[in-house]
């Protein structure tokens, strides 16, 4: 496989559009039947989940969007937002796609606001996966949380979307990453563009799951790469604990983007949660 087949075949899932509030919002689609709704994380985009997008469109319509100010999609109205902000775009979409009970995933910083949405729309969903979850630091000292916000687009800022690229994408995954599997997280961050990834650092640096999380109160399944260095294992088995209803599943030689590094172990835990909620096993 050459470096670049993976970001090749998302020429078979081209950018869509709809208008959510009179902004753009983009998406890629694929498949039919129950809906499996794709968040991304924070320097990433919806092409990065090609792997489900081919993999997972036998048993699903897989629906993976552009965060606001990510690859298609225009800017929130606010360069402050909170993880409900994002979510107000989600249910934006969700009705004009005519999502009907959605399996929603959130990856990474795509965890805060899966966690947001499910605090006001959990009766829509049939469940909800953190995978590598982004906690926030909204309760965080005030220096930290100016250190966090800052510190992704002063990199964006000196690097380019290039540079940045080249320095950071072997870090989302494991040691051992493919190059093809590396060329498609450097491909989403390629596509990051200044204002939506300020937005996004803003949400982290200020913003909690735990305002979220504990007003969902249906089944949960957590996803970590047991080579995660970003969002270690252990805070994610510690989110699980925490949670009603939540449990936990590691996905073996995988780094913090595991649907990346490990897209067959991804797609079958997704897969399996799937069935139980449907036989009604949590």
């Amino acid at each position: 496989m050459t470096a670049s087949a993976l970001i090749d075949k998302l020429s078979r899932f081209p950018l869509k559009n709809v208008q959510v509030n009179a902004r753009r919002l983009a998406y890629r689609e694929a498949g039919e039947g129950p809906v499996l709704l794709l968040l991304h994380g924070i320097s990433s985009g919806s092409g990065s989940w090609v792997n489900q997008l081919e993999g997972l469109s036998d048993r699903f319509r897989v629906v993976a969007w552009d965060a606001p100010g990510y690859g298609g999609s225009e800017p929130l109205a606010t360069a402050e937002p909170t993880a409900l902000d994002y979510a107000r775009a989600l249910q934006g979409l969700v009705e004009a796609l005519a999502l009907e009970q959605p399996l929603l995933v959130g990856h990474s910083l795509g965890a805060l606001q899966a966690a947001a949405y499910a605090s006001v729309q959990g009766e829509q969903l049939a469940g909800l996966v953190l995978a590598d979850p982004a906690q926030g630091y909204g309760q965080a000292d005030a220096a930290t949380q100016q250190d966090v916000y800052r510190k992704r687009p002063a990199m964006l800022e000196a690097l380019g979307a290039e540079g940045l690229a080249r320095e950071r994408a072997p870090a989302l995954l494991s040691p051992s990453a493919t190059p093809e599997r590396i060329a498609l997280v450097a491909d989403g961050m390629k596509r990051l563009q200044l204002p939506g990834f300020r937005a996004a650092s803003w949400l982290l640096a200020h913003d909690d799951i735990w305002r979220y999380l504990p007003q969902y109160r249906h089944p949960v399944l957590v996803l970590c790469g047991d080579e995660d260095s970003i969002t270690p294992p252990a805070t994610a088995v510690a989110l699980a604990e925490r949670q009603t209803g939540a449990r936990y599943r590691a996905l073996p030689r995988a780094g913090h983007a595991a649907y990346i590094d490990a897209p067959e172990a991804f797609d079958d835990a997704i897969t399996e949660f799937a069935r139980e909620l449907r036989a009604g096993q949590h």
